[in-house]
């Protein structure tokens, strides 16, 4: 089995690059073939060879000494003192994250070939069942939902899911620009900012909720779906950025391998781990994904695009010092420049209006979310099934562990075509967008959401070139 660690090439990706290029070790050839294989959690029965060993993996790193590195709680706890969130750095430091705890099982169990299911909740949207067995290391407590709740379907549904993986800015995919994990700039990017925090918070709750959330070993099946969400986006022909700051980023000094070694991952080798350290299984139903050679996608990956998110233009803010508190159907309601939606409905406008939700205060509570619609009427039930809804953003934050400010971006193009072309919005007219909470799941969550406030530092229209779709990989 191919494993990257500290001694291996994930710490540069020169010299499996040299070795490939030269035809390289058979040996290692042969194990990149043959490497483990993640699969969907919907087609593995309660005693599935999988679920067993991890099981027995996480009752294993349970019972470590405080002292070991792979202790349970000392793994949780490299999440809650390092991960990233809202920047650029999110993918690929989970990705990191779940390739180390797979080699801490592989280890512990003698499991050579174990790695982690996926939970696809786009297609199966309540918690999968043997995370709720009577008894099992899987059933963690607390989480703030029961085994018959299911995720809102306009979250993570895939309509919704479809339209992040056809997002063609690999920011506004993958979250912003940042120089450090935490504090260095950014924003959250629809697939963090959308289903990813609101699966942590809105959702699930409890544990999940704050940043010692890999404690409910649920959460390694969520960032792993969320891991082949970016391997699949990639394959569609969608670059990741070549900006050094970003493929140069060392992960180090938080990780370890299987026997408790430190292990550095570096970014720009991250990028090529699904081709060389493991492959994903199609998922059981409901989403197809994108299948392409893989000497092509590896010369894609290793290539990748000196793209970056810079707006063509930005207008004067809609709003300022926005609060939104946690009264069902409470709405703020604001007019976007008139010159903003002329821009981007001209006749062949290659340009894309979205609107920027600045400085979030931290709610102190992650049991709601927020929906975005444009021209809602006056009265009108805020239902995600209108053709008026534009998206939504939700929250992942933790009391002792600030990242500052949050930031999100909604694209309201979409929207804003669709009502044109039923004459609900015009060029000429002023278009009005409505921030509208919504209650996460639970009674938990409703409960708390009553108390909820939210301030919103300002929103802030801008215009974005409008890429064309890419060419398939070929």
């Amino acid at each position: 089995m191919f494993q990257f660690d500290r001694r291996e090439v994930l710490a540069g990706g020169s010299a499996l690059a040299t070795i490939l290029a030269l035809g390289g070790c058979e040996k290692l050839l042969e194990k990149i073939r043959n490497r483990p294989v993640r699969r969907d959690v919907s087609t593995m029965a309660s005693n599935d060879p999988v679920l067993e060993a991890y099981r027995d993996g996480i009752n294993q790193m349970i019972a470590l000494d405080g002292g070991d590195p792979r202790n349970w709680t000392n793994q949780a706890n490299i999440h809650l003192n390092f991960c990233p969130h809202g920047n650029w750095f999110f993918l690929p430091w989970h990705r990191a994250y779940l390739m180390s705890l797979e080699s801490i099982i592989r280890k512990l169990t003698g499991e050579a070939s174990f790695a982690l299911p996926y939970w696809n909740w786009t297609c199966n949207r309540a918690i999968p069942a043997p995370f709720w067995q009577a008894g099992s290391v899987l059933n963690h407590s607390p989480r703030d939902i029961g085994p018959s709740d299911q995720a809102d379907i306009s979250v993570v549904g895939s309509a919704n899911l479809n339209g992040i993986l056809a997002e063609t800015d690999f920011e506004l995919f993958a979250s912003g620009a940042a120089t450090a994990l935490r504090g260095g700039g950014g924003f959250s990017g629809r697939l963090e900012g959308e289903p990813h925090n609101y699966i942590h918070g809105s959702f699930i709750g409890g544990t999940m909720g704050g940043y010692t959330s890999p404690l409910d070993p649920i959460f390694w099946l969520h960032h792993n779906i969320l891991d082949y969400f970016w391997f699949d986006w990639n394959s569609r022909g969608n670059a990741n950025t070549s900006n050094p700051t970003y493929t140069n980023f060392s992960l180090g000094g938080m990780f370890v391998d299987g026997d408790g070694n430190p292990a550095t991952y570096q970014v720009g080798a991250l990028i090529l781990a699904p081709l060389l350290s493991y492959r994903f299984e199609a998922p059981a139903s409901c989403l197809r994904f994108t299948r392409v050679d893989e000497a092509i996608l590896k010369r894609f990956l290793e290539k990748g695009e000196p793209v970056e998110f810079k707006p063509l233009r930005e207008f004067p803010s809609a709003a300022t010092g926005v609060r939104l508190s946690g009264v069902r159907g409470q709405s703020s309601r604001m007019k976007l420049p008139l010159e903003a939606t002329r821009a981007s409905l001209a006749a062949d406008s290659k340009q894309r209006l979205l609107l920027r939700i600045e400085d979030v205060a931290p709610p102190g509570t992650d049991n709601f979310f927020v929906r975005v619609f444009v021209n809602l009427p006056a009265g009108a039930e805020p239902d995600p099934g209108l053709d008026n809804y534009a998206g939504a953003f939700a929250f992942f934050t933790d009391a002792g562990h600030s990242h500052g400010p949050l930031n999100y971006l909604v694209d309201l193009s979409p929207t804003i075509e669709r009502l044109q072309k039923k004459g609900e919005v015009r060029a000429d007219a002023e278009v009005e967008v409505s921030l509208v909470v919504v209650p996460g799941t639970g009674e938990k969550a409703k409960a708390a959401f009553a108390g909820a406030a939210l301030e919103i530092g300002a929103l802030t229209p801008l215009l974005i070139e409008r890429k064309p779709i890419p060419e398939p990989l070929r």
